[in-house]
């Protein structure tokens, strides 16, 4: 019984190869015609059928004439950047460029305000040996460049002075930019000689003399000293 049933499987299995080799599927004929187009084109034809035939026990026989999947070839393309197709109809957004001459991070509009008295900082910087930009730093955080400013301990005009300290200086109308400039870089610059250093020099001019010398510092001047600071840092770096 045994015997009988091993004989109708071996039948089977040499049939099915017997249909398999006359019917070959679509992807055989596709690794056939793949092996052919391989072999037109190697240098040693004979040694990759040899290859071929042990792999697989398929023999590829030479070819009288190139057949049309050996003359395939694929021709070398360039790399071409193609510009994005939806460019013309998606609109590509940009960051807004700055103001040439308008630092960023600053208002464009203080600045514009501080440039009309740009003369006068020069001239009373210079007289004083004070950095311009320090002047300008100073005039932006304490006024905003509004030449009639008034704080609410009644510190006065673009440098913002106190009456007494104005009076001391010799400037006698601290709402005309020109005495308020040249009190204010006077006074300034009598700060920094006394204490050697520009962040004290402005924690004398924002918060008093006293102040510094007891070593008491507010709060309010806490946040300018660095804040005055950080913008002259921009203005050097724009070159303003």
């Amino acid at each position: 019984m045994r015997r009988h049933i091993l004989i109708i499987a071996v039948a089977l299995i040499a049939s099915s190869e017997l249909i398999a080799r006359e019917t070959p599927s679509v992807a055989d004929q596709l690794n056939y015609n793949s092996a052919r187009a391989v072999i037109a084109r190697s240098t040693q034809p004979d040694v990759f059928r040899q290859i071929v035939y042990k792999s697989t026990g398929r023999k590829i026989l030479p070819r009288s004439q190139p057949s049309p999947m050996d003359q395939i070839t694929i021709p070398h393309t360039p790399f071409v950047h193609q510009s994005d197709p939806l460019a013309a109809l998606v609109p590509i957004h940009r960051p807004a460029t700055p103001a040439v001459g308008k630092p960023s991070g600053l208002s464009g509009a203080i600045l514009d305000r501080i440039s009309q008295y740009d003369p006068l900082i020069k001239t009373y910087s210079n007289m004083n040996d004070l950095e311009p930009n320090l002047v300008r730093a100073i005039i932006y955080v304490e006024s905003a460049g509004d030449r009639n400013a008034v704080s609410t301990e009644g510190a006065e005009g673009l440098m913002q002075l106190m009456p007494g300290t104005a009076s001391d200086i010799g400037v006698s109308n601290s709402f005309v930019p020109a005495q308020n400039i040249y009190g204010g870089t006077r006074y300034l610059s009598t700060l920094l000689k006394r204490f050697k250093r520009v962040d004290l020099a402005l924690w004398g001019y924002n918060a008093g003399p006293e102040s510094v010398k007891r070593k008491r510092l507010p709060l309010q001047t806490k946040l300018y000293i660095p804040n005055v600071l950080r913008i002259k840092s921009i203005l050097d770096e724009e070159g303003a």
